[in-house]
């Protein structure tokens, strides 16, 4: 290990940005432009999205929790329902699925990356399920089992290609969740090509940031209107492109739509994207240099299969190595100020 590396007094900031004066420029030119709502810079920042990840169609949104549950609400789900999500998640993920008061069954994840796998989803099929007449239902509840959500975590994308194959065996819906993976591969695809849905998150810690943000990119038309029409109260129009001041509410929908100040931003950081991965793979390898020698920790393993995001780089503590009560450890650490 490096003789320079001395202990720090407080935490490391875990939330500073990479904002480059490119990006504070063009977030200037919208407001002196006086269309800060959603507008031309949404819709570009779409377009670039989608070319970016090899989508078919990328809606913005103001959070990747507003992407999960407008996910849901375009294949229907309601309180007769239930999806699957991992054990291992930020809260959102199965949040979601309590909206429409419908059930979360969480099945667990792999001990390496914790991740769903398709031995586990299985698993939690197998163990909580009934298949009849090509229906899927929860046994515990009886509800109909309509989606699974996978989770990226840290930035590895899951063995989607062994859940989809479960997906299409008992027709489920795949809603990814991929709030840390951007802009993640796996077996040479981009993220945001796998599923029905893929779900991104842009807020201030993520691979590219827009302060606030989020983003849904899917292959089904049909699915695209639906969350183009709902992220914005059910209006038929939205408001950049009315040749005039009439439109309808066709739904009750959500407010849940991007504004151009942050879309400015988030196409100077997708420029950038490739630029910032790189930064964060060359930290990830010092990490691993500096902290090798350190036998109480394990540290992560690259992306099987794929290229890993970086978006976390999580250490396993061997509290029994260190001689110490994990919890204690836990609160020491919270100690630190």
């Amino acid at each position: 290990m490096s003789d320079m590396i001395t202990a720090r007094k407080t935490f490391l900031p875990f939330a500073l940005p990479c904002i480059s004066e490119r990006a504070i420029e063009e977030v200037s030119s919208v407001l002196r432009s006086g269309w800060i709502t959603s507008g031309p810079k949404v819709k570009e920042f779409e377009e670039e999205f989608a070319r970016y990840t090899g989508a078919d169609y990328a809606l913005a949104l103001n959070s990747a929790t507003a992407g999960l549950h407008l996910a849901l609400e375009a294949i229907g789900m309601s309180r007769e329902d239930a999806a699957i999500c991992p054990a291992v998640t930020f809260t959102a993920t199965a949040e979601v699925i309590c909206y429409f008061d419908a059930e979360p069954i969480l099945t667990d994840v792999d001990p390496i990356f914790n991740l769903m796998t398709p031995e586990t989803l299985r698993d939690t099929i197998e163990r909580e399920c009934i298949y009849l007449n090509g229906t899927l239902f929860h046994k515990t509840t009886g509800k109909t089992v309509r989606a699974i959500l996978p989770v990226h975590l840290a930035g590895v994308i899951c063995d989607m290609e062994g859940i989809l194959e479960i997906a299409k065996e008992y027709n489920l819906y795949v809603i990814e969740d991929a709030a840390h993976a951007f802009p993640a591969v796996r077996n040479g695809r981009k993220i945001g090509t796998f599923g029905d849905f893929t779900v991104f998150s842009f807020y201030a810690t993520k691979g590219i940031t827009t302060g606030e943000g989020g983003m849904v990119t899917t292959k089904h038309s049909h699915f695209a209107e639906r969350i183009k029409l709902m992220r914005l109260h059910g209006i038929n129009r939205e408001t950049y492109d009315r040749p005039g001041w009439y439109y309808e509410v066709v739904s009750p929908g959500f407010k849940y739509n991007m504004t151009d100040v942050a879309a400015a931003l988030g196409i100077v950081q997708l420029s950038e994207a490739d630029e910032l991965w790189k930064r964060r793979i060359l930290i990830a390898e010092n990490y691993k240099r500096e902290f090798a020698d350190l036998p109480f920790l394990h540290l992560p393993l690259s992306a099987p299969n794929g290229e890993h995001s970086w978006h976390l780089f999580r250490v396993e503590v061997d509290c029994a190595s260190c001689k110490m009560d994990r919890d204690i450890f836990a609160s020491e650490l919270k100690n630190v100020i």
